[in-house]
Protein backbone atom coordinates (compact mmCIF):
# COMPACT_ATOMS: atom_id res chain seq x y z
CA UNK A 1 0.00 0.00 0.00
CA UNK A 2 3.18 2.21 0.70
CA UNK A 3 4.32 1.47 -2.60
CA UNK A 4 1.06 2.66 -4.58
CA UNK A 5 1.06 6.65 -2.30
CA UNK A 6 4.35 6.67 -3.34
CA UNK A 7 4.04 6.18 -6.84
CA UNK A 8 0.81 8.31 -6.68
CA UNK A 9 2.71 10.66 -5.06
CA UNK A 10 5.83 10.98 -7.92
CA UNK A 11 3.45 10.74 -10.56
CA UNK A 12 1.28 13.63 -9.99
CA UNK A 13 5.21 15.70 -8.73
CA UNK A 14 6.13 15.21 -11.85
CA UNK A 15 4.89 18.12 -14.09
CA UNK A 16 6.19 20.25 -11.10
CA UNK A 17 9.98 18.91 -11.60
CA UNK A 18 9.72 20.03 -15.25
CA UNK A 19 9.48 23.91 -15.34
CA UNK A 20 13.61 24.34 -15.52
CA UNK A 21 14.73 22.10 -18.07
CA UNK A 22 16.93 23.27 -21.27
CA UNK A 23 14.98 25.08 -23.89
CA UNK A 24 12.19 26.16 -21.47
CA UNK A 25 11.44 29.68 -21.07
CA UNK A 26 10.43 31.97 -18.24
CA UNK A 27 8.24 35.22 -18.69
CA UNK A 28 6.99 37.29 -16.23
CA UNK A 29 8.00 40.50 -13.99
CA UNK A 30 7.19 42.55 -11.15
CA UNK A 31 4.94 45.83 -10.45
CA UNK A 32 5.32 47.66 -7.40
CA UNK A 33 4.02 50.77 -6.54
CA UNK A 34 4.13 53.82 -3.93
CA UNK A 35 2.01 56.28 -2.67
CA UNK A 36 2.39 59.33 0.20
CA UNK A 37 1.12 62.63 1.18
CA UNK A 38 3.22 64.50 -1.28
CA UNK A 39 5.19 61.52 -3.53
CA UNK A 40 4.53 58.59 -5.48
CA UNK A 41 5.98 56.13 -7.33
CA UNK A 42 5.23 53.13 -9.98
CA UNK A 43 7.38 50.55 -11.01
CA UNK A 44 6.98 47.74 -13.61
CA UNK A 45 10.04 45.19 -14.38
CA UNK A 46 9.10 42.76 -17.35
CA UNK A 47 11.54 40.14 -18.62
CA UNK A 48 12.11 36.95 -20.63
CA UNK A 49 14.54 34.57 -20.73
CA UNK A 50 15.48 30.76 -21.87
CA UNK A 51 17.12 28.01 -19.78
CA UNK A 52 19.85 27.55 -21.83
CA UNK A 53 20.78 24.20 -19.27
CA UNK A 54 18.98 22.31 -16.80
CA UNK A 55 17.99 24.69 -13.84
CA UNK A 56 20.32 27.67 -15.41
CA UNK A 57 18.65 30.79 -17.36
CA UNK A 58 19.31 33.74 -19.26
CA UNK A 59 17.34 36.38 -20.84
CA UNK A 60 16.74 40.05 -20.46
CA UNK A 61 14.31 42.50 -18.72
CA UNK A 62 13.14 46.11 -18.62
CA UNK A 63 13.08 48.08 -16.06
CA UNK A 64 10.34 51.32 -15.88
CA UNK A 65 10.42 53.94 -13.57
CA UNK A 66 8.23 56.70 -12.73
CA UNK A 67 7.84 59.10 -9.47
CA UNK A 68 6.66 62.39 -8.19
CA UNK A 69 7.86 63.79 -5.24
CA UNK A 70 5.98 67.56 -5.07
CA UNK A 71 7.92 69.46 -8.24
CA UNK A 72 10.18 67.00 -8.87
CA UNK A 73 9.42 64.46 -11.82
CA UNK A 74 11.42 61.78 -12.71
CA UNK A 75 11.68 58.47 -15.16
CA UNK A 76 14.03 56.34 -15.57
CA UNK A 77 14.69 53.10 -18.08
CA UNK A 78 17.07 50.00 -17.25
CA UNK A 79 17.59 47.47 -19.84
CA UNK A 80 19.89 44.61 -19.68
CA UNK A 81 20.89 40.79 -18.90
CA UNK A 82 20.17 38.36 -16.33
CA UNK A 83 21.50 35.19 -15.29
CA UNK A 84 19.54 32.84 -13.02
CA UNK A 85 20.39 29.15 -11.79
CA UNK A 86 17.75 27.16 -9.45
CA UNK A 87 18.21 24.73 -6.75
CA UNK A 88 16.23 21.85 -6.48
CA UNK A 89 13.41 20.02 -7.53
CA UNK A 90 10.54 20.95 -5.08
CA UNK A 91 7.62 23.22 -5.91
CA UNK A 92 9.09 26.08 -4.29
CA UNK A 93 12.96 26.72 -5.50
CA UNK A 94 15.42 28.79 -4.61
CA UNK A 95 17.35 30.52 -7.17
CA UNK A 96 20.49 32.26 -7.69
CA UNK A 97 20.04 35.98 -9.65
CA UNK A 98 22.15 38.45 -11.41
CA UNK A 99 21.31 41.47 -13.54
CA UNK A 100 23.23 44.11 -14.91
CA UNK A 101 21.49 46.95 -16.27
CA UNK A 102 22.22 50.40 -18.43
CA UNK A 103 20.05 52.96 -16.75
CA UNK A 104 18.52 56.61 -18.80
CA UNK A 105 17.27 58.83 -16.14
CA UNK A 106 15.34 61.99 -16.36
CA UNK A 107 14.78 64.43 -13.99
CA UNK A 108 12.48 67.61 -14.30
CA UNK A 109 10.96 70.18 -11.99
CA UNK A 110 8.33 72.43 -12.42
CA UNK A 111 10.62 75.72 -13.26
CA UNK A 112 12.00 74.02 -16.09
CA UNK A 113 14.96 72.37 -14.42
CA UNK A 114 15.56 69.38 -16.30
CA UNK A 115 19.17 66.67 -15.64
CA UNK A 116 19.54 63.48 -18.05
CA UNK A 117 22.10 61.39 -16.44
CA UNK A 118 23.18 57.59 -18.09
CA UNK A 119 24.71 54.66 -15.85
CA UNK A 120 24.72 51.61 -14.88
CA UNK A 121 23.20 49.25 -12.53
CA UNK A 122 23.15 45.62 -11.17
CA UNK A 123 22.11 43.10 -8.49
CA UNK A 124 23.45 39.78 -7.05
CA UNK A 125 20.72 38.26 -4.78
CA UNK A 126 18.71 35.14 -4.02
CA UNK A 127 15.54 34.25 -4.74
CA UNK A 128 12.49 31.49 -4.79
CA UNK A 129 9.83 30.39 -7.07
CA UNK A 130 6.61 28.87 -5.50
CA UNK A 131 4.78 26.90 -7.85
CA UNK A 132 0.67 27.67 -7.76
CA UNK A 133 0.45 25.46 -10.64
CA UNK A 134 2.01 23.47 -13.28
CA UNK A 135 3.22 26.93 -15.31
CA UNK A 136 3.02 30.04 -13.01
CA UNK A 137 4.84 30.85 -9.94
CA UNK A 138 4.99 33.45 -7.32
CA UNK A 139 8.55 34.56 -6.41
CA UNK A 140 10.36 36.87 -4.49
CA UNK A 141 13.86 38.04 -4.40
CA UNK A 142 16.51 39.75 -2.23
CA UNK A 143 20.05 40.99 -2.71
CA UNK A 144 22.04 44.44 -2.68
CA UNK A 145 21.33 46.27 -5.86
CA UNK A 146 23.91 48.93 -6.88
CA UNK A 147 23.60 52.36 -9.75
CA UNK A 148 26.02 54.60 -10.73
CA UNK A 149 25.04 57.50 -13.00
CA UNK A 150 27.17 59.69 -14.90
CA UNK A 151 28.66 62.70 -12.81
CA UNK A 152 27.95 61.37 -9.43
CA UNK A 153 29.10 58.90 -7.12
CA UNK A 154 27.39 55.20 -6.94
CA UNK A 155 25.14 53.77 -4.57
CA UNK A 156 23.78 50.49 -3.24
CA UNK A 157 21.79 48.95 -0.80
CA UNK A 158 19.35 45.96 -0.02
CA UNK A 159 16.46 45.54 -3.09
CA UNK A 160 12.99 43.25 -1.91
CA UNK A 161 10.79 42.20 -5.64
CA UNK A 162 7.70 40.24 -6.07
CA UNK A 163 6.47 39.01 -8.92
CA UNK A 164 5.28 36.36 -11.14
CA UNK A 165 6.56 34.06 -14.10
CA UNK A 166 5.32 31.92 -16.79
CA UNK A 167 7.67 29.04 -17.30
CA UNK A 168 6.65 27.02 -20.51
CA UNK A 169 8.34 23.57 -21.63
CA UNK A 170 9.25 23.22 -24.93
CA UNK A 171 6.40 20.88 -25.58
CA UNK A 172 4.15 23.82 -24.44
CA UNK A 173 5.83 26.26 -27.00
CA UNK A 174 5.59 23.67 -29.80
CA UNK A 175 1.69 22.97 -28.72
CA UNK A 176 1.07 26.39 -28.70
CA UNK A 177 2.38 27.58 -32.37
CA UNK A 178 0.78 24.36 -33.78
CA UNK A 179 -2.67 25.59 -31.90
CA UNK A 180 -1.75 29.12 -33.55
CA UNK A 181 -0.19 28.85 -36.95
CA UNK A 182 -1.80 25.58 -37.72
CA UNK A 183 1.60 23.65 -38.37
Amino acid sequence: MNHLFITIFIFLSFPLLAQTDKGDIIIGGNLGFQTGTESNLFNISPNVGVFVANNFALGGGLSLMSSKQGDVRSRSLGIGPFARYYIGKAQTKPFIVTEFNFLNLRIKADNNVEIKNNGIGWLLGLGFASFINENVAVEGISGYNYAKFNDSEGGGGFALRLGFQVYLSRKSVSDLRSNVLGN
